[in-house]
């Protein structure tokens, strides 16, 4: 496990962004990520919208950004969601056959993937990830991971030692959770 330095963790009580890095080209990319086909959140801005604007619309965004991030605030606008429920499969009677899908802000969405690209740049450069973090690194993957785990198995057998693997599928852990619990914990947020 890397060793964290602490000097690298803002000192400020209030969580301070200010010093995350704001790119319109980053905007550009995270618009280019958005599905041309998907509707539009509370909002009303559709990502077809933002996709065929997204050279004269990268720079406004910024703006926002910046401040939203300066100021430590988010419109409201931008944290509804509209809740739909999609089927799973099998019966469409029974509603634990259905799960919840959030339909967002497609300006939120890109709000989120430049500040997720800042944050894993810092964690990155900082060597704050476990080595062993396969998941959401770029340059890593499953397959990435089996091969690591591949590799360990090799070297401990060819120590003449024993390894035991254990995996765990957690399948339908939303359905799982107690959903009155998760409704009482998210109106005190």
């Amino acid at each position: 496990m890397p060793k964290v330095n602490k000097e690298t963790f803002s000192n400020t009580e209030d969580g301070d962004l200010t010093d995350i890095e704001i790119l319109e080209e980053d905007i550009i990319k995270a618009i280019g990520g958005l599905n041309m086909n998907s509707s539009a959140g509370p909002d009303g801005i559709p990502a077809k919208f933002l996709i065929n604007t997204k050279d004269s619309i990268a720079t406004p965004l910024k703006l926002i950004l910046r401040k939203s991030l300066d100021e430590g605030k988010i419109p409201d606008l931008f944290k509804l969601a509209y809740v739909t429920p999609i089927h799973k499969g099998g019966s469409k009677l029974k509603p634990e056959q259905y799960r919840p899908v959030s339909l967002t802000s497609h300006v939120m969405k890109i709000f989120e993937r430049v500040v997720k690209r800042n944050i894993m740049k810092h964690l990155i450069e900082q060597n704050l990830l476990n080595p062993g973090q396969h998941g959401f690194v770029p340059g890593r993957s499953t397959k990435t991971q089996l091969l690591q785990h591949y590799c360990d198995i090799f070297e401990t057998l060819s120590e003449g030692t024993r390894i035991d693997t254990i995996f765990l599928d957690f399948a339908k852990a939303f359905d799982k959770v107690d959903h009155d619990i998760l409704l009482q914990k998210s109106s005190q947020t």
